[in-house]
């Protein structure tokens, strides 16, 4: 009775007797220092470590039941704290029992070792049929034993194939990414000299221009002059007249000279150019048809006799990886989610998301189109190459001209913070450059044509908040501002861990990520505004428009102690 009276006072993490013991929310007891230690009691909010159940650390109380229930199991003898070893007595004789019988596993009495229901079995005394087992129980443990070893030994082979296959896996993706690294800086190479020497015929045919006019205008101002003068003789008297016979040669034998407009050499070099970007274009094309044809035949292959189980997992895979989603179904497009409606009302939708490739909407800067590549829109025009909008980076300042009196610029122009006390008496600035009443402030250069990438981090109190994005060249700097694509902003607000597309006048679209390092991408051409994670380097959020100017970088710090710092 003690020893079990014993066991309901241990401590079922220390397995000892409870210490100060205390109650949690769900009834469980435990020592007080050992539930305040356990890794869960961090924080203010722990978990039962018999039921798991949440409980809060403020609610644990001391259980004085136990307290004193404890300290009598204390005060007992040892004696009463041992359970007694009761005798093995013959149920039918009353007779303390001295033998086993090993046929039918009975113990047996010395009257019952002696009938006839036992005599003729093998009866031995207890303490060496205990020895017996004891033997077979130690052969069947090293048995045992031996068979751990050998499944110890298979789970480390079998572990070490695993990490082989791994690294193989591992070495096999970063072969893929090297060799597709080499064939893009291959092409960029090619391209690069093929624009290189085009760009130089033409300035050697702009040169070549030059001379050519020089050339034909002194050639056509002499025979002017030789025309005036031979027009001014005419009104001459007949004595004076007949003096210009021996000029008459000269004008008669005025030769045309005949410049060549184009060299050709430079004839030759065009030529050969053009011939090589033929050729150039003929082989891409040969590898692009055999490389479809050849990725058509390999998927086809992979998928072969795969399990419904692998295929699940495969898509699974795919729907999560962003750089698998354009290959799996190229020939699928879903539609664009149109947020918002164009002003003009036949607006020239782009024909690529890509900052490569697009043709320019002719609709006013109102027009937009925000794109979001998400799971519901794999490979949709949201779905952008972040390493190539990345090759775009350029260096941006802060325009300390623009910024509202409450913002404080750094020298290198590359901090502004909104100042923990900000000045609510501040008057109006008389310079009309600056914001005012938001605290706004614009980045250096703006962007008239062409692409550009520009990387800033967010910090400040609880992560900080801000709106982060591009501003139109015309857009107010007084009065109350509307922060949407109508206005001339195309910009993601930032706060805690929320992030939202602003897509209209009080509208947001939630996102699912909150970047901390965010990258904004402008190609002026295509009129897009691309939103992207510079810390994972994954895709955020797309707007489309057509800019009808220069367009800046734009920040509106929203708490004081916010930071943005713009990249190097």
């Amino acid at each position: 009775m003690a020893s079990k009276l014993q066991e309901e006072v241990i401590c079922p993490i220390c397995m000892d007797i409870l210490q100060d013991p205390a109650t949690v929310d769900c009834g469980h007891n435990f020592c007080l220092r050992c539930i305040t230690q356990t890794k869960e009691a961090a924080e203010n909010i722990l978990k039962c470590p018999l039921c798991q159940k949440i409980v809060r650390r403020d609610t644990i109380t001391p259980n004085w039941l136990l307290v004193n229930l404890v300290e009598k199991i204390q005060g007992m003898d040892a004696s009463e704290m041992q359970p007694k070893v009761e005798e093995l007595r013959c149920l039918r004789h009353g007779e303390k029992c001295h033998y086993f019988c090993e046929f039918d596993g009975n113990f047996l009495c010395v009257v019952c070792r002696e009938s006839k229901d036992h005599k003729s079995h093998n009866a031995t005394l207890i303490e060496e049929a205990a020895q017996s087992y004891q033997e077979r129980i130690q052969s069947q443990v090293e048995a045992l034993q031996q068979k751990e070893r050998m499944i110890v030994q298979t789970k480390s082979q079998g572990e070490q194939k695993i990490n082989v296959f791994m690294a193989q896996v591992e070495n096999e993706k970063e072969k893929i990414m090297t060799a597709f690294k080499q064939l893009h800086r291959l092409l960029k190479e090619e391209k690069n000299f093929l624009l290189s020497r085009v760009n130089w015929l033409g300035q050697e045919i702009a040169r070549w221009k030059k001379l050519y006019v020089i050339s034909t205008e002194t050639q056509l101002n002499s025979l002017r002059k030789l025309m005036d003068s031979l027009k001014a003789r005419q009104c001459l008297p007949p004595d004076q007249l007949l003096q210009v016979r021996p000029h008459l040669p000269r004008s008669e034998g005025f030769q045309l000279l005949n410049p060549t407009p184009v060299s050709m050499d430079l004839e030759k070099k065009l030529s050969e150019a053009k011939l090589r970007h033929d050729s150039f274009t003929e082989s891409l094309k040969k590898f692009k048809d055999s490389l479809q044809a050849e990725s058509k035949k390999d998927k086809g292959k992979f998928f072969k006799g795969m399990s419904e189980e692998y295929i699940k997992s495969w898509n699974l895979s795919a729907k999560n990886n962003p750089k698998m989603k354009k290959t799996l179904e190229p020939e699928s497009t879903l539609p664009v989610d149109r947020t918002a409606q164009p002003v003009s009302p036949n607006p020239e939708p782009s024909t690529s998301s890509s900052p490569l490739s697009c043709s320019k909407s002719k609709s006013s800067f109102v027009s937009y189109l925000p794109i979001q590549d998400s799971a519901e829109n794999p490979g949709g025009p949201g779905a952008v190459c972040i390493e190539e909008l990345k090759m775009a980076l350029a260096p941006v300042t802060l325009d300390a001209a623009s910024a509202h009196p409450d913002l404080i610029i750094s020298q290198d122009l590359k901090t502004v913070t909104l100042n923990t006390a900000p000045q609510s008496d501040w008057t109006e600035p008389s310079d009309p450059e600056r914001f005012h009443p938001f605290r706004c402030v614009l980045g250096l250069p703006g962007l008239s044509f062409g692409c550009q990438t520009w990387e800033a981090e967010l910090q400040g109190p609880g992560g900080g908040s801000c709106l982060v994005g591009v501003a139109s060249e015309p857009v107010p700097r007084r009065g109350m501002l509307v922060i949407e694509p109508l206005s001339g902003f195309w910009a993601l607000r930032i706060a805690g861990s929320e992030c939202q597309a602003l897509i209209g006048a009080g509208t947001r679209e939630d996102l699912s990520v909150c970047p901390r390092r965010v990258g904004v991408a402008v190609n002026h051409e295509c009129g897009e505004v691309v939103f992207y994670d510079a810390t994972t380097s994954n895709h955020i959020y797309t707007f489309q428009a057509s800019f009808p100017g220069q367009v800046f970088p734009f920040f509106r710090l929203l708490s004081p102690g916010t930071q943005v710092t713009l990249s190097s």
